[in-house]
């Protein structure tokens, strides 16, 4: 860290200079942070879906399924995260590999989902045994087989890929090595641009083999769940209409998870056409020989993070679907959390892009800042009941079984226009007696009084 300054200081340096036409790594370091607060997100939807229900065997395969899906956010930037000192280099390649563990378990994990609610002797034994010895077996097999795999293409830096490492202090000659043990293929030059943000170090990864093929399998595995649980959602609509709203939901979630994916899979497919070839060590801002495309500089790193936002969307939506009828009021909170996410994240992603895009184009950053700022404040209301719908399809409207007794008592004590003192005290202490929040009971009471309103 001394090579750099002090970590505070170091990031002031980088973001408050953040420029895509220079130096971009500030950009690349907020994006790193942001999969790693999604990582630890994800953390606490795991933990929630399995304090749901330990007992159901459903929930903790879940539970396992975001905790993959974390530990993936957590590695899918990890390298930019920081300005990691050279001797970092073995612990990065070594992150590289958990996360390509990660994907080939998540695969699994996706095609065994369906088998949960598929009404199939042979999906019953499989369900069984992934809610309980599959849970610590199904990693074991993982990482066995993705070591295997690169003992198999030659090492861990032939079949996932090297990583190049520079290092500038000044304008100038920088010095550059690899986690490999081989040379960079180019002179280390530090540009003029970068000057604002040096000493700084740069970790670069390359795409070998193996993660080419793994990049592709989560996504052919959400593909595959969406269209099975698709079919159990069509056969199991007109039998159990409580289990089809949670499949609906599960389904949501795969085909929003695929989507994501596939941008992401369309994103590096532009890039690789862009240049040529797929990003390799010579592909590097301090390359003199080499001209970075700046849609590399800029669509680069929103390949992990729609890796990111894939998960997030999914651990919502799962969220939802595992502990919606257990964990009172999760669903409101669930929706309420969705709309401010895509809102600030929207309006932040749009206020980022149009201050850069001015700036280059007429080196007046602030004018885009307007441009977007106003119309998110004057439209903000609409834009916010437009998000709320959304989030309401997504996530519709759900209780739980003493929710659900607390609505009937309710209309029960409605049924003449009148709530009188002695059934509002009734209503209090069964309130009271199921855990519900002043804001809980408000909320269910509002869903009544919205109901009669809407039937008169």
């Amino acid at each position: 860290m001394a090579d750099v300054g002090g970590p505070l200081q170091y990031y002031w340096r980088t973001v408050s200079n953040a420029d895509y036409s220079t130096s971009f790594i500030g950009y690349w370091h907020v994006l790193a942070m942001l999969s790693l607060l999604s990582a630890m997100f994800l953390v606490f939807l795991s933990v929630l879906v399995y304090r749901a229900d330990p007992s159901n065997g459903k929930n903790r395969f879940i539970g396992l399924m975001l905790i993959t899906e974390s530990v993936r956010c957590a590695t899918a930037m990890l390298y930019w995260a920081y300005s990691w000192p050279e001797s970092s280099l073995a612990f990065l390649s070594t992150v590289r590999v958990v996360y390509y563990v990660m994907s080939l378990q998540l695969f699994f994990l996706y095609i065994l989902t369906p088998t949960f609610y598929a009404k199939r002797a042979w999906s019953g034994r499989l369900s069984s045994f992934f809610s309980v010895h599959g849970l610590y077996l199904l990693p074991v097999f993982c990482i066995v087989a993705i070591l295997g795999l690169i003992a198999a293409m030659g090492g861990l830096h032939a079949a996932i890929g090297d990583i190049g490492w520079t290092h500038c202090s000044a304008v100038g000659a920088g010095i550059g090595s690899t986690a490999s043990g081989d040379p960079m293929p180019f002179e280390v030059t530090c540009p003029e641009s970068w000057a604002s943000v040096y000493p700084m170090t740069l970790s670069s990864p390359t795409l070998g083999p193996l993660t080419q093929m793994l990049l592709f399998l989560p996504t052919l595995g959400a593909i595959f769940a969406a269209v099975v649980v698709t079919k159990i959602t069509s056969m199991t609509q007109k039998v159990d209409h409580a289990q089809s709203v949670e499949l609906r939901a599960v389904r949501l979630g795969f085909i929003g998870k695929a989507v994501l994916q596939i941008t992401s899979i369309l994103m590096l497919l532009t890039l690789v056409s862009v240049l040529g070839e797929s990003p390799t060590l010579d592909t590097h801002p301090f390359n003199p020989d080499e001209q970075v495309p700046k849609l590399l500089i800029a669509v680069g790193p929103l390949l992990p993070i729609t890796v990111v936002l894939a998960a997030l969307f999914e651990g919502v939506v799962f969220t939802y679907a595992m502990a919606k009828n257990e964990v009172f009021g999760i669903d409101e909170k669930l929706r309420r959390g969705f709309t401010t996410a895509v809102f600030t994240g929207s309006f932040a992603l749009l206020f980022l892009f149009a201050t850069e895009g001015m700036e280059a184009a007429f080196d007046k950053g602030w004018v885009g800042g307007i441009l977007i700022g106003l119309p998110v404040i004057v439209l903000r209301k609409p834009i916010l009941a437009s998000l709320e719908r959304v989030s309401n399809t997504i996530m519709p409207q759900s209780f739980t079984k003493d929710e659900f007794s607390y609505i009937a008592l309710y209309k029960a004590a409605i049924s003449d226009a009148v709530i009188s003192e002695k059934e509002r005290t009734m209503l209090d202490i069964q309130a009271t007696a199921y855990g519900f929040s002043p804001s809980r009971v408000a909320s269910l009471e509002a869903h009544v009084d919205a109901d009669g309103s809407e039937d008169e």
